[in-house]
């Protein structure tokens, strides 16, 4: 409420809110995007390296720590990976649902579970469903525009149903 009150004598401010609130990349500027590069960069590299031990910590706790594993000191840097690359993506764009939840749930289902096809892979399937997100959201909003958070909530709820549905079949 109070950041309502705040915003509502200026109406762009509460028009860039919006778009940000339900998740939007237009109107992002480079400037921007440099200033949360090294928080992103800094989130990659802790995934791409801590690769190999996330993989073994799919095999259990106890697995992991006997093949040499510090499984706290390995939870706790992933960890600060994915928030470092999630805070620093939802600062820039809004809260964009289902992309994180959807695409790496997809890649795994498709390719096979080795996290180092599922990293690389889930960030490049997952921009590459942002801008599809972002043409559809801009075509059928015309002459406007539908927020990308929208357009991708749409097309992937079904979808994590559907993968939610088919690892629960296979889980039995």
């Amino acid at each position: 409420a109070l950041v309502n009150t705040v915003m509502l004598p200026d109406s762009s401010v509460m028009k860039e809110f919006r778009f940000w609130q339900v998740g939007s990349i237009s109107g992002t500027s480079w400037t921007e995007i440099q200033s949360i590069l090294p928080y992103l960069l800094v989130g990659f590299m802790l995934a791409v390296v801590l690769i190999p031990a996330l993989n073994a910590l799919a095999l259990g706790d106890e697995l992991a720590a006997g093949l040499g594993v510090n499984v706290q000191l390995v939870r706790a840097l992933a960890a600060l990976g994915g928030v470092l690359l999630c805070a620093a993506t939802t600062a820039l764009a809004g809260p964009i649902g289902f992309v994180g939840l959807m695409v790496p749930h997809f890649v795994r289902l498709t390719l096979g579970a080795d996290l180092k096809t599922v990293i690389p892979l889930s960030a490049l399937y997952g921009a590459a469903l942002l801008v599809l997100a972002d043409v559809l959201g801009r075509v059928l909003g015309s002459p406007g525009e539908l927020e990308v958070g929208i357009v991708t909530a749409v097309l992937g709820a079904p979808v994590f149903i559907l993968v939610a549905k088919k690892a629960k079949v296979r889980s039995l």
